[in-house]
């Protein structure tokens, strides 16, 4: 597993162990054109910096983070790949409603949102089938990837770090993983042994649409006769809002039936507990959780036909609605076993086993009616050799399978129900050449994935597909390191790909797959390069590209079907490519204050147009972000200040408008008060959107009639005991 370094900072949630503050190690793509985006970062340090090369030198002070999602370690000092992780108070800052809100400030990664209660993940332009969320790294076998309007089934308050991978991960985490990963790690089934009881709580309430939001989590444990230890863990949630307010019209193109100064119908309710517990043994651990959530919310008005409110009440109950607008009730009850065992053989140094069985239920009503219900129950596992050195070479040989039950029952089941099994092996190995001029990291895997599927009223099919990828990273100085990466990927249709074919009530859309579909192939460079000019300055430059043979996409065809009369997606094959660059630099200015400059580009096209004379572009990509922010750091007292430029998406996809620039300003302060022992209280206040822009998120479903919401402020208070 890949090991980055950061200094030890004392943390919230998670209890029993003192946490890094952020280290998000993104790579931050250089514009070639415009602009950079500004990040989050809150407290990324540049003393961090400093630290990690420090590494080099002493190790002395720096402890290892593990990154749960890469295979093989490697440390933070000489690490120039697309990798970020959040964690610590950097995490608990960030963390929002919905993970693509909590995400998307951070490089490469944007926000798909489709009101309040929805928020998927955008990595590089890639989402839905291609970016792969998962819990402690199984998937979350939610029902995110068939539609833009299911929200991902997962929290990230309760999550002691989120990772990103941005590029193909499908060599360890198959076809799904073909844009990236993100993998939300939390404590439910404890990593490491524990032998008192810690705890923490946080409540947080945010004027933008009267969001509340209360967290809470226990871990104890105690040491056993021979060596053994039990250690346990027990977290819950509740988190509510009303509409969200926006500083202008929803849809200021029909003024005259659409909202002015909050969208209707975008009022959540969430509530989410986990309990498990781990035996550790001297040479095994064996861990078992279960987990609850659920998560009511509204589709924007505009997003389907409803009828309109005359007055906005801040103070309506959520669920209080007379109109036909479209609310969605998801549950999910979720069970995990983790297991390992140390040199179960003599090849082998640990053996890994992660399973998990999932229980998933998505009603979506239409006024006070039940339209359609999504059910799902779902089995995923992953067995894990990590093998011994063999010349040299470090191994990790694995084996997944999956198998996912899934139905839709109503008017509006636009996915017939379906059975979709996989079974994958693959071996990732990389070895030191250590007598190479520039201490030289060779890596190299192959994966190949067998996935079946039976649908009612189709045939069953079946799909191959092969992925495996080299790399190589030099450590050109003790300051200067690159890394280059070369990857074939396969990735096979997911079942509304090919099965769909009826109206969708809460897209307003009428959706047709297509059962011909055959794998989509892409061949991916990725080139990373980290400096670190000095003590306090560092600086990260990612470039991609990536070729795509018969990419799959939900294409527009402009057509309306007379009988739903509801626009008409097709989902069809192109050639297609992605290209871009990140880039980040960190500097430190004094003991009190460092600075944070980054960006990102994307371009997405189609290699022919769908049609003569239409555009070649691909739809909902991110546009060219531009940010910067101060950090300050005065003991007890921390704040920051950013600025985000984002320009005006006008390579807009087949029968879409541009969309408009605009900059994002925010800002926050907090104080830490420390009690006897490990006892602390957090106070922060932060505030979002300050110019109170008219942010409409390309990347979105509903900019038309959904823009992001005003100027708001956040307050809240932390207790670490």
């Amino acid at each position: 597993m890949n090991k980055f370094i950061f200094k030890r900072h004392n943390t919230l949630l998670n209890p029993g162990k003192a946490e890094p503050l952020t280290k998000r190690i993104l790579p931050v793509q250089s514009l070639v054109s415009s602009a950079v985006l500004l990040s989050f970062c809150a407290q990324v340090q540049a003393q961090d910096v400093a630290a990690h090369h420090e590494h080099k030198e002493h190790h002395a002070g720096i402890e290892e983070v593990i990154i749960e999602a890469t295979p093989l370690g490697k440390s933070l000092s000489g690490n120039a790949g697309a990798v970020s992780v959040l964690i610590g108070e950097a995490l608990r800052k960030q963390a929002a409603a919905t993970l693509g809100e909590t995400l998307a400030t951070q490089v490469g990664v944007a926000n798909a949102s489709f009101g309040a209660g929805v928020g998927q993940p955008i990595i590089r332009g890639q989402s839905a089938g291609r970016v792969k969320v998962m819990q402690d790294n199984l998937g979350v076998m939610d029902a995110s990837s068939t539609s833009a309007d299911h929200a991902n089934a997962t929290e990230a308050l309760l999550a002691d770090q989120v990772e990103v991978l941005r590029g193909p991960a499908s060599l360890r985490f198959g076809s799904g993983a073909i844009g990236g990963v993100v993998n939300v790690v939390d404590g439910r089934i404890p990593r490491g042994p524990v032998t008192e009881i810690t705890g923490a709580a946080e409540t947080r309430y945010s004027t933008a649409n009267n969001e509340s939001a209360s967290v809470m989590r226990l871990d104890g444990g105690e040491d056993l006769a021979a060596g053994n230890n039990l250690s346990w863990h027990i977290d819950g949630l509740y988190r509510s809002s009303n509409n969200v307010d926006i500083p202008g019209f929803a849809n200021p193109h029909d003024v005259e039936e659409t909202t002015d100064g909050y969208i209707d119908n975008t009022s959540t309710r969430s509530k989410a507990s986990n309990v498990g517990a781990t035996w550790f043994g001297e040479d095994a651990s064996l861990g078992l959780s279960v987990g609850r959530i659920e998560s009511r919310y509204g589709i924007p008005a505009g997003a389907h036909v409803h009828d309109e409110h005359d007055e906005h009440d801040e103070h309506d109950e959520h669920d209080e609605h007379e109109d036909e607008s479209v609310r969605i009730d998801m549950k999910q009850t979720r069970y995990d076993l983790k297991g390992s065992l140390d040199t179960p053989f003599d090849s082998v140094e640990e053996l890994s086993l992660r399973l998990a069985y999932n229980d998933y239920e998505h009603t979506e009503f239409e006024g006070a009616e039940t339209g359609t219900v999504f059910e799902s129950t779902s089995w995923e596992g992953r067995l894990e050799a990590e093998l011994s050195e063999w010349h040299g070479w470090h191994g990790l040989l694995g084996v997944q399978w999956a198998d996912t039950d899934f139905s839709a029952i109503g008017d509006e089941a636009f996915v017939p129900a379906s059975n979709t099994r996989s079974q994958g092996v693959f071996l990732i190995s990389e070895k030191h050449l250590a007598d190479s001029r520039f201490n030289t990291v060779v890596e190299w895997g192959v994966r190949t994935e067998q996935q079946s599927i039976d649908a009612a009223g189709f045939d069953g099919v079946d799909h191959q597909a092969y992925s495996l990828s080299l790399g190589a990273h030099w450590d050109m100085t003790e300051r200067q390191h690159l890394q280059l990466s070369l990857s074939h990927a396969e990735r096979a249709p997911a079942a509304e790909e090919l099965f769909s074919d009826g109206a969708h009530v809460a897209t307003g859309t009428l959706d047709k797959g297509d059962p011909s579909l055959s794998e989509e192939t892409s061949w991916n460079l990725d080139v990373g390069y980290l400096v670190q000019l000095n003590d306090a300055s560092q600086i990260k430059l990612n470039l991609f590209y990536n070729q795509f043979d018969d990419y799959i996409y939900k294409r527009d065809t402009g057509l309306e079907d007379p009988i739903e009369e509801l626009e008409v997606f097709q989902y069809q094959q192109a050639d297609a490519s992605f290209k871009g660059v990140e880039l980040e630099w960190l500097q430190t200015l004094s003991e009190q204050f460092s600075v944070r400059v980054f960006g990102d580009y994307v371009r997405a096209q189609l290699d022919e147009a769908a049609a003569p004379g239409e555009s070649r572009d691909l739809p909902r990509i991110t546009p060219t972000r531009v940010g910067v922010q101060l950090n300050a750091d005065f003991s007890e007292w921390q704040g920051w200040l950013r600025v985000t430029e984002v320009a005006e998406q006008d390579h807009a996809g087949e029968h879409e408008e541009s969309t408009e620039g605009y900059t994002r300003v925010g800002a926050e302060l907090s104080r830490t008060f420390s009690g006897a022992g490990d006892r602390s209280t957090l106070v922060f206040v932060k505030a979002t959107n300050l110019l109170n822009e008219d942010i409409r998120n390309a990347s979105s479903y509903l900019r038309q009639v959904a823009p992001e919401a005003g100027r708001g402020l956040t307050a809240g208070v932390r207790f670490n005991f």
